[in-house]
């Protein structure tokens, strides 16, 4: 009898201890990428130091939304190729406002590492949003999220 009541306690506590960060925390597929290193781009991408996102060519549309508290800022990519994933609108400044009280986004994704399939522009297409809260939104005037080449400014 001894022997099943301590079986019993041993899944539950394998569960509880694994959720504690071990090595186990390498294995989330949510983690944030590792830092990658920096790699020539062929097609002009800046390459951002750290977590080896690039800065993505162009962006089809941003999209300011009301939120609870505050607001979310959509933005939609379509790569250039096949593989890009991990895109984020990624805060200039610390997402402080500049001198005019723009915000300043850029809008990267990590690169695949054989970016050689191009596929259909459906199949390419990147998603990522940022959350401002009502208190930080005091101080801003407007944002601007910017791309290789293109940037997009968006009045408050």
């Amino acid at each position: 009898m001894r022997k099943r009541g301590a079986m019993r306690l041993i899944p539950p506590a394998v569960f509880v201890l694994s959720a504690c960060g071990g090595s186990l925390g390498s294995l989330n597929p949510f983690a944030p990428p590792e830092p990658a290193p920096i790699r020539a781009a062929d097609s002009g991408e800046v390459i951002q130091r750290g977590d080896g996102r690039a800065l993505l060519p162009t962006m089809d549309q941003v999209v300011p939304e009301p939120a609870l508290r505050g607001l979310i800022l959509r933005a939609r990519a379509t790569a250039p190729t096949q593989g890009y994933w991990g895109a984020a609108l990624v805060p200039e400044r610390g997402g402080l406002p500049d001198e005019n009280g723009i915000v300043t986004y850029q809008f990267r994704a990590v690169r695949p590492d054989a970016p050689d399939r191009v596929g259909a522009p459906a199949t390419r297409q990147l998603l990522a949003a940022a959350f401002v809260p009502d208190t930080a939104l005091e101080d801003i005037r407007g944002f601007r999220i910017v791309t290789v080449n293109q940037t997009v400014n968006l009045a408050r």
